[in-house]
């Protein structure tokens, strides 16, 4: 053991962990990572949304595959269906993006194809399984 080790265990870091679970349980934490990881999801898809013109669909575009990627990152077995149906939307509207592309370039306030509307469906997605994580 290293002076270090030594001077850490003095300060009562070698018990930490126990005093985190004891401030946070185990399920709370968990409950709190599922939350943001919507709260991450909710952010890319309304930044999506708001840049859904004419002048910045590309970018808009590029948030909806960072949802994608946010997506693929969380582990939460009891969340898989609900991502599943984000991801779903996402694939759907970046499957799409050329025809959007056209669409938005001749008329700006058109939703084509129903892309905000799908948004904002995976946006309430994401809003009602924060409410129900929240609950419990």
């Amino acid at each position: 053991m290293n002076i270090l080790e030594i001077n850490l265990n003095n300060l009562g870091f070698a018990n930490f962990k126990k005093i985190i679970d004891l401030i946070i349980p185990k399920k709370e934490r968990r409950q709190s990572n599922i939350i943001i990881g919507y709260i991450r999801i909710y952010t890319h898809l309304n930044n999506a949304l708001n840049l859904m013109n004419q002048y910045n669909y590309k970018r808009a575009i590029e948030h909806l595959k960072l949802t994608k990627n946010i997506i693929k990152q969380l582990r939460f077995d009891e969340e898989r269906p609900y991502l599943a149906r984000i991801k779903k939307i996402l694939d759907s509207i970046i499957g799409k993006s050329k025809s959007i592309s056209i669409k938005m370039l001749k008329d700006e306030s058109s939703d084509p194809l129903h892309i905000k509307t799908s948004m904002l469906l995976a946006q309430n997605i994401c809003i009602l399984r924060i409410l129900k994580t929240n609950k419990y």
